[in-house]
């Protein structure tokens, strides 16, 4: 199943009982000139952003924090792993790209699920993330 947000998110899960959630969304971010932030590679935005995770440089402009953490929905224990995504596109502009992956705390064990969150990791941090702005309106799935 697909369902998208107009300002630049998407969810994809199976439709089933015990499946995983992944989320996308991606923000850009302009640094005012007269704005004092020392924000200057991608990877400073996302050491910027005070996350849990270590940043990883991986390739020009681009770096990558991992991170997980565990939440409660509906008395059901959850587990999220966390990919953010730091592309710098100017000196002065940034893109965030957030991945987010959900599935049930007891599912964490499971082989068939250790390895998708395995496979995600790989694609996530082999994806491209071009370093070119653009000029996007809200998105309409039809």
């Amino acid at each position: 199943m697909e369902e998208y947000e107009p300002a630049g998110g998407g969810t994809f899960y199976e439709d089933g009982p015990d499946t995983g959630t992944l989320r996308i969304n991606v923000m850009d971010f302009e640094k005012p000139a007269a704005a004092g932030s020392s924000a200057k590679t991608a990877r400073d935005m996302l050491a910027g952003l005070g996350g849990s995770g270590e940043i990883e440089q991986l390739s020009a402009g681009v770096a990558i924090e991992r991170s997980r953490r565990t939440a409660v929905e509906s008395d059901k224990d959850l587990l999220i792993y966390t990919w953010q995504i730091g592309v710098g596109v100017t000196p002065a502009h940034f893109r965030l790209v957030v991945f987010t992956y959900t599935i049930s705390a007891e599912q964490e064990r499971k082989p068939a699920v250790e390895q998708e969150v395995q496979l995600l990791d790989k694609l996530i941090a082999e994806g491209e993330y071009p370093a070119v702005r653009g000029n996007a309106g809200d998105y309409v799935h039809e």
